[in-house]
């Protein structure tokens, strides 16, 4: 009779680490709305949003669902980790610029490849780093301007230096690896989207409680700000409480 409990509390927990697995790696696409005053209702951007991939591949199945829907691809940081190949990261970002035009933040763990490794695949692939500096989007009669800063673990962030070509009529899309800069950058400007990762929704949660807050989408006063759960896992390969997710964002005119 003991025997036979033991047996199934261990296939139990063998069954809940096999779910555990199965939602680290599920491919979840979150779609979100950015109403904006500045801009007509005609006027729309689609900004993909991703972070935190680690050890994972990009599906070609993740691709091929948003082939043809996205302007521009934000990589939130942490890209790579100690240990993975670099064919793979390599593999991870030739997929991400089929969907457009490519930025980059460094993330905390991104550097453990090699900076100089990952730089060389992401510079050719085309991809634009932003390391406290922006870029200009422009897109039939209307632009946006994407601020990116290094990463703050490094002790690298000059977020003055990032916003210093920032006009004040600027629609402004501000990204970090960690959400710590939030407040930062809007002591310096008034980004409409705020994109940030790092956290992994705490990876695994029981009920409300993690090691960190989970992922979320919360909107303000003509501006919204985004945390991210992450597309992959770091240390083990487990999620439970905190899906794995990139997002898709519509900035649309309210006007």
């Amino acid at each position: 009779m003991i025997g036979w409990t033991l047996g199934c509390v261990l296939v139990i927990i063998l069954l809940f680490f096999l779910y555990m697995l199965f939602l680290a790696f599920q491919t979840n696409v979150r779609t979100h709305s950015l109403l904006i005053e500045e801009w007509t209702e005609e006027k729309q951007f689609h900004v993909f949003f991703i972070s935190d991939i680690h050890r994972r591949k990009v599906s070609d199945k993740l691709i091929q669902r948003l082939l043809g829907k996205v302007d521009v691809v934000i990589i939130g940081g942490d890209i790579t980790e100690k240990g993975v190949p670099l064919n793979r990261t390599n593999d991870n970002i030739k997929q991400l610029t089929r969907l457009g035009s490519t930025c980059y933040v460094f993330g905390n763990n991104d550097r453990e490849v090699g900076e100089q490794n990952l730089r060389n695949i992401l510079d050719s692939n085309g991809v634009h780093i932003l390391e406290n500096s922006s870029l200009h989007f422009e897109k039939s009669n209307f632009s946006v301007r994407i601020v990116g800063i290094n990463d703050g673990f490094a002790g690298n962030v000059k977020i003055f230096e990032a916003f210093k070509e920032v006009k004040e009529t600027d629609v402004l899309i501000f990204t970090t690896h960690a959400p710590t800069y939030f407040n930062n950058a809007k002591k310096i400007s008034k980004p409409h989207l705020l994109l940030a990762g790092h956290l992994h929704g705490g990876q695994i949660r029981l009920g409300p409680f993690g090691i960190y807050e989970k992922g979320s989408y919360r909107e303000k006063e003509n501006s919204a700000e985004l945390i991210s759960n992450g597309y992959g896992t770091t240390a083990i390969p487990l999620r439970l409480g905190a899906k794995s997710e990139c997002h898709l964002i519509t900035i649309r005119g309210r006007r």
